[in-house]
């Protein structure tokens, strides 16, 4: 499983789930937090204002995809997530986290499955009403952001 989060510059009309974008001059902002499979299949997503901490939604993000997914035996995500409280949870549920420490210098090896997670993002932003996000509630994101995943999903079962 590999926990992601992409942002999403372009609220320009403000609303629910957005906030100071810290990267972007305080501009209203949205990131979207994605959880996948090894093979790609979005398990988790979840919309949040730009300056929410990763770590808050990280125990969110586990639920949810331990619902979808009962067996996760490894967790990669990258340094947004580290924290003591997301490391314990994680060894708790039985999951091994392979989280990039704050800090740390690159070259972790979580860029050799990071490429997993980026694709879902590209996926999930395929879907240009999500790639703009012009709505103002952020239950119609959040619902969006639930249709592509079963999208994404869908494909990838008629495929074969």
């Amino acid at each position: 499983m590999i926990c992601g989060r992409f942002p999403v510059p372009l609220a320009q009309r403000g609303g629910h789930l957005t906030g100071p974008n810290p990267t972007d001059r305080g501009k209203p902002g949205s990131k979207y937090h994605v959880v996948v499979s090894t093979d790609g299949l979005p398990l988790a997503v979840m919309p949040s204002a730009a300056n929410v901490h990763d770590t808050m939604l990280f125990p969110d993000l586990l639920r949810l995809a331990q619902v979808v997914c009962a067996a996760i035996g490894r967790l990669y995500a990258d340094a947004g997530y580290d924290s003591a409280d997301n490391r314990w949870l994680c060894l708790r549920d039985g999951v091994q986290p392979h989280i990039r420490k704050f800090g740390e210098p690159h070259g972790s090896g979580l860029g050799k499955v990071r490429c997993v997670v980026e694709h879902g993002c590209a996926w999930m932003l395929a879907n240009k009403r999500l790639d703009r996000r012009q709505d103002r509630l952020g239950r119609i994101i959040l619902a969006l952001l639930t249709a592509a995943a079963i999208f994404i999903i869908a494909n990838r079962i008629t495929a074969f």
